[in-house]
């Protein structure tokens, strides 16, 4: 089995030429490996300066592709700043395709958000009992935002529950004035097939209810590679899968 550690020490190219492309596209962004925050954050998956790339399919309810794109996260080495106290920064990059905007709105369940971006900051939580990111949610995956956020509430096991809510404010077009409620399972700990190899990692179900529809997010959490895969069903009926490839200390 080839391992995640392994794969760091020895890189393994497993992404097609056109995904090189886009990689080749992602500007250059400044961390702090030295960085000196004061909130408690661990940072042992989320290291100052670690650098992942992930795959990012979409399609439509009849499994036609809408994207197939890169997305790449960088962590700053400070803290966030709207809530410095307790999360820290990265920075995703998009290398998303501008003349196919047009297109891509075609299938948006919120066209009244028009917020396109290559490059956006925002903050993690790293803990001794929880994990937790703010999901891709520029360009055209918005819908991510009514979807049950990456999070695991440590320690797993299998079977294991827990809930949150997420009332949605004014700027989030069909969405505002909205309260989204989550609920969360732990499926159990399983062999992921990944481009890069095969892990064993968490396998986390969330189902998030709101008055417009219900959302579904299967994700798989590694203790030391974070979110490496997720896959989200939208009350649409479309499906978008984030996988990762890559994860390099710069």
């Amino acid at each position: 089995m080839i391992t995640m550690k392994k794969l760091l020490l020895f890189p393994i190219i497993a992404i097609i030429s056109t995904q090189c492309s886009q990689k080749s596209t992602f500007e250059a962004v400044d961390c702090d490996s030295n960085g000196q925050i004061e909130n408690e954050n661990l940072r042992h998956i989320f290291k100052p300066c670690r650098e992942f790339i992930y795959s990012a399919k979409y399609w439509d309810e009849e499994y036609n592709q809408i994207s197939n794109e890169l997305i790449r996260v960088v962590v700053n080495g400070n803290a966030w700043d709207y809530q410095p106290e307790s999360q820290d920064e990265i920075t995703m990059q998009y290398a998303y395709d501008s003349t196919q905007i047009d297109f891509y709105k075609e299938y948006s369940l919120n066209p009244e958000i028009a917020h396109w971006t290559a490059k956006t900051t925002t903050g993690i939580i790293e803990s001794v009992d929880h994990v937790w990111m703010h999901p891709f949610r520029d360009n055209q995956y918005t819908f991510t935002e009514v979807a049950p956020f990456p999070s695991v509430n440590l320690p797993l096991e299998a079977g294991k529950t827990w809930s949150s809510g997420l009332s949605i404010y004014e700027g989030w077009g069909v969405w505002a004035d909205s309260r989204l409620e989550n609920s969360y399972e732990v499926i159990g700990y399983e062999l992921v097939e990944l481009e890069l190899g095969n892990v064993d990692a968490w396998h986390i179900y969330g189902i998030g209810s709101a008055t417009f529809g219900t959302s579904t997010h299967n994700y798989w959490f590694h203790p030391d590679y974070g979110f490496i895969k997720m896959v989200y069903k939208n009350y649409a009926g479309q499906l978008l899968k984030f996988e990762l490839v890559e994860v390099n200390d710069l």
